[in-house]
């Protein structure tokens, strides 16, 4: 495994358990949260939700491009950056419209799902060989 998918799985992991600790915005998360022991983090829910979590989309939105200049696969390009995108997105132009917690949930379960499929089958570059004769 390379660092980068080290790094891009590590940000969405963090995204998720920043998110667990707003139970108001998030209730299912929060519940998972909750049950896992973690339920001690709601008290920082504002630097969370304001701070760490697009901080730490624009990391993987980082990491994502940093990967694809190795492997040049426009397709995992575009499925990496989705769920990151939509949580920026959502984030600072829609976040008080009523829809938000269902996108929000999407977006992280684009995150996670694209997290699990490039662990089973990893980008790799494709070699371009010329025949010279």
């Amino acid at each position: 495994m390379k660092i980068s998918d080290v790094f891009e799985k590590s940000g969405v992991l963090g995204t998720i358990v920043a998110s667990m600790s707003c139970g108001f915005c998030f209730p299912f998360l929060a519940s998972l949260g909750a049950s896992l022991g973690i339920s001690f983090l709601s008290e920082f829910e504002a630097f969370f939700i304001v701070t760490l979590i697009p901080i730490l989309a624009w990391f993987i939105i980082a990491m994502q491009l940093y990967a694809w200049s190795k492997h040049k696969k426009a397709i995992y390009l575009f499925f990496g950056l989705i769920g990151p995108a939509t949580l920026l997105i959502l984030k600072h132009f829609f976040w008080m419209e009523p829809w938000r917690t269902e996108v929000y949930y999407m977006a992280l379960a684009s995150m996670l799902i694209y997290s699990v499929f490039t662990l089973f089958k990893p980008p790799v570059k494709t070699c371009c060989t010329t025949n010279v004769a």
